[in-house]
């Protein structure tokens, strides 16, 4: 027997019916008083922070990434867990910007690389609703620095995550993207970017 189409739909509506009951469990366990952090979102693939719900993170590697719980973030040197509930730009941004780009690095404050300089102080206000620099905006036009709430439309996360729709080279330019050789420094850098990019 053939299962009735709706028009302009491409699934059968048996398949859709059933897979709205699959989701009956997690609707039936928010109703009852479940928070999301009881539901199973690590497996649930993500391009942005705001793609998992709290407490979970987006943990990306390029342009795809998967929702981790924050408890559980990604592994910092140091042993402990990657926290992005409340980053701080001089405690958890700066000192990325200052170790792998600023210090002898491309974006130094003496002849840094397309005019930006991610050396202390005044990093937020050479970002945030900044122009990139001609070469790269004739690239991809308007496309700003760092456009508060917008990860994926500010160019340092292009950068950093070695988007498809960044300009030239990834950063830092050896020996990975950010998002590959220190995932929690990229998660946070996403984070601050989400919590609207406040000179903190």
């Amino acid at each position: 027997m053939r299962a009735s189409m709706i028009p302009n739909r491409s699934i059968p509506l048996v398949a859709r019916a059933t897979a709205r009951l699959a989701t009956l469990p997690a609707l039936l366990a928010l109703g009852s008083g479940c928070s999301v952090s009881n539901l199973d979102y690590a497996t649930l693939s993500c391009e942005r922070a705001l793609d998992c719900p709290a407490p979970f993170v987006c943990v990306a590697h390029g342009t795809t990434g998967v929702c981790v719980p924050a408890d559980q973030a990604v592994s910092t040197s140091d042993g402990g867990a990657c926290d992005t509930t409340m980053v701080l730009f001089s405690r958890d941004v700066q000192p990325s910007f200052t170790a792998r780009c600023a210090s002898g690095g491309c974006h130094s404050p003496v002849n840094p690389q397309a005019g930006l300089s991610l050396a202390a102080p005044g990093t937020v206000a050479r970002l945030v609703n900044q122009p990139t620099s001609p070469d790269c905006n004739a690239a991809f036009p308007n496309v700003v620095r760092v456009k508060p709430n917008d990860p994926m439309n500010s160019m340092i996360w292009r950068k950093t995550s070695d988007a498809a729709t960044k300009c030239f080279d990834r950063m830092p330019l050896l020996p990975n993207s950010l998002s590959v050789i220190a995932p929690c420094e990229f998660s946070k850098l996403e984070a601050w970017i989400n919590q609207g990019a406040p000179d903190n």
